[in-house]
Formats: C-alpha cells, sequence, structure tokens
C-alpha cells in the first residue's frame, strides 16, 4: 500500500526526500517535532518540490524556526524558499515563547509542530503565536480547540487554546494564546465503533461581514440537516478580526467519539457553499463506519506514536497524507503502524509502540 520513500540512515542523520509521497510540507512537520523529542538529527531535501512554489513558505520556515528555538537547535538552510534543511536538536526547554508568522501562514500547523516536544518537556509553556487562523489547506484553530485537544487529552496531553483574535486568509493577523501542560502520554485509543450520534452543534462565524451571511450560512446548514432528520444546535458568531472572513463549522458528538468539519468562506463564494461544504463532509462521514475522521487520523498518529500500548481506530478515508505521516514518523520512533484498506476508502489503523 504504501509508496515508495527515498528514506535512509547516513552517519546518524535521518535523510528524507521531501518530494516523495504527499510531498506537502507535513513531511518538514513531522521531522521537526518527532526530531526534538527523539533528539536525532535529520537532513530533508527536495521540501515542497512538486508544489507551484517549491520549499519553505512562511508558515514552514516559523515552525522550523520556532521548534529550532525551543530545543536550541542547529539549523542550515532554514531561510525562505529553501528546499534543503538540515536540523540537529538539543535539550527542550519549556518556558514563554512568542512567534509571529507575518503573514497568512497557519498558526494551526506552527502550533501543532512545536506542541508535543513542549508538552514532555517536564514543565508548563505558553505561547502566543500571530498569523492565519483560518487559512485553505490547514485545520482552522476552531478544529484543533474542539476536536485535536479532545482526543488528545484522552491520549494524556493537556493544553488550553483561547482565539485572541482569528486571522481569515488573505489578510491573516489572527492571535492565539496557548498554554501546555505536562503530558504523561499513557492511554492508547481503542475505538471500533463510534456508537450512535447523540449531539450536533453548527457554528456559524463572520468578521467584518454583514451577520446575514452567517445566518444564510446557518439556514443552509438547517436545510441540509434537517433533509436527514438530524436535530442540532446552531451559534451565530461574530468574531474579531482584523480582516473579513467566514466559517461554517460541525461537531457531531457520538456515544464513544466526536467528529469535526468545517468549510471556509472565499471571495465569490456564496454562504450556501460553504455550509455546503462542511455539510457534504460531515454526511460523507455519518454514512461510514468512521470512528475518526480523515483530517484527524493523519494528525492523531503521532500522539499514538509517543504512547505505550496499541491504539485502533476506523478513519472513513485513507489520505495520502495519512500514508506519508506514517512512513515519516517510523523514522524516528520504535512503533508498528498497520493499515487495513485502500487509499481514499474507508480502513482501520492500528498502531502499536515497540
Amino acid at each position: 500500500m504504501f509508496y515508495p520513500f527515498l528514506l535512509s540512515m547516513h552517519e546518524n542523520i535521518i535523510k528524507i526526500d521531501g518530494s516523495l509521497g504527499e510531498g506537502g510540507g507535513q513531511i518538514l512537520r513531522t521531522a521537526l517535532s518527532l526530531s526534538a523529542i527523539t533528539q536525532k538529527p535529520f537532513e530533508i531535501y527536495n521540501i515542497r518540490a512538486n508544489r507551484k512554489t517549491p520549499g519553505l513558505s512562511y508558515q514552514h520556515l516559523q515552525a522550523a524556526n520556532a521548534t529550532a528555538q525551543i530545543c536550541n537547535a542547529k539549523v542550515s538552510g532554514n531561510t525562505l524558499r529553501s528546499t534543503d534543511i538540515t536540523f540537529f536538536p538539543g535539550k527542550v526547554d519549556h518556558g514563554n515563547y512568542r512567534f509571529d508568522i507575518g503573514t497568512a501562514g497557519s498558526v494551526s500547523l506552527v502550533l501543532q509542530t512545536i506542541f508535543y516536544p513542549l508538552s514532555l518537556a517536564g514543565e508548563k509553556s505558553t505561547i502566543t503565536i500571530t498569523g492565519g487562523t483560518h487559512v485553505t489547506h490547514s485545520p482552522c484553530i476552531d478544529y484543533l480547540a474542539c476536536q485535536w485537544l479532545y482526543f488528545l487529552k484522552q491520549i494524556g496531553f493537556d493544553a488550553k487554546i483561547e482565539t485572541v483574535k482569528s486571522g481569515f486568509y488573505p489578510r491573516g493577523g489572527g492571535e492565539v494564546f496557548i498554554e501546555i501542560y505536562p503530558a504523561n502520554p499513557q492511554r492508547p485509543l481503542q475505538m471500533k465503533d463510534r456508537g450512535r450520534l447523540v449531539a450536533t452543534t453548527v457554528t456559524s462565524a463572520v468578521s467584518n461581514l454583514d451577520m446575514a451571511i452567517a445566518q444564510r450560512q446557518q439556514l443552509q446548514a438547517k436545510k441540509r440537516l434537517m433533509e436527514k432528520n438530524i436535530q442540532h444546535e446552531s451559534v451565530l458568531e461574530e468574531r474579531p478580526s482584523p480582516g473579513k472572513g467566514t466559517m461554517l463549522l460541525i461537531v457531531g458528538t457520538f456515544e464513544h467519539s466526536q467528529c469535526c468539519y468545517f468549510s471556509l468562506g472565499a471571495i465569490g463564494k456564496r454562504a450556501e457553499t460553504v455550509a455546503d461544504d462542511a455539510c457534504n463532509e460531515f454526511l460523507f462521514f455519518l454514512g461510514t463506519k468512521g470512528v475518526i475522521d480523515e483530517h484527524l487520523a493523519d494528525q492523531i498518529i503521532i500522539p499514538l506514536a509517543l504512547t505505550k500500548g496499541t491504539s485502533h481506530f476506523i478513519t472513513p478515508k485513507i489520505t495520502q497524507h495519512l500514508l506519508t505521516n506514517i512512513e515519516i514518523i517510523k523514522l524516528f520512533l520504535p512503533v508498528s503502524i498497520d493499515i487495513s484498506g485502500t487509499i481514499d476508502g474507508e480502513g482501520a489503523v492500528t498502531i502499536q509502540h515497540l
């Protein structure tokens, strides 16, 4: 099932071809996070080679620099558009940190990169990150607060995420404050059945736009969900932000699990389409046996790989992101990760710390 990776160990440095598999910035972020934790140096080349603009963008550069700062690393190649980075980690220091991406680059992706090393640093840390909180090709900060953190707490990680102000693409300018508490990841997840749907919540939010747009998103979501007889609660919000933007987020709570899907507005994108996009994903999930949604699946395997014991869950869609992340994790950690299923189809994931 796995795509071939040109990965090797040479002179005690893990070497990674960043163009293979999914080929995105996730390869770098996972390597940075696990390098800081394991104290294993790495070199990654061909960074984002298949992207329209190859190499490091602002958010990837900030992820590298932020990780280097928290673990006193020696780094080369950490410049904008660089396609090759060498990273020699030092000891991770807890503390109070502030990082400014400087654009609408994703706050969420920078946070996820440094979260696990700081969680395992032994004492509380605080972080303030400025940049984009609601941008394309990235989990929005609401997803992290509602979904990612929900599962991390079950594993043994703990944090508080506060959005001071939202930063929608393309303006950015959002600000997020995070408190990270010492972690004890000792509880693997065994999730083979999500159980029945017990609650659904819809949040429709806008920044610096007419609330009528949020109401249109809300009404379209209501229409789509009631067509399937899904009772739900709905919340309208006006978010402080330096720019304009909209979001619709759906959280489904089950007896044994939770799913979360969202959609963002864009210039020329109708409010009804924003709602439809989130509803389509949510309803697709309901039509599968999925226990953990496909977006969380590739994110949750990192903390589960750090947890002793065996974890198991079903995802509605095996993505290339998931397959790529598995291969990078196995370079740094003594872990077995098995998948049953085919790419883009429903599948089961089993993670065992060796």
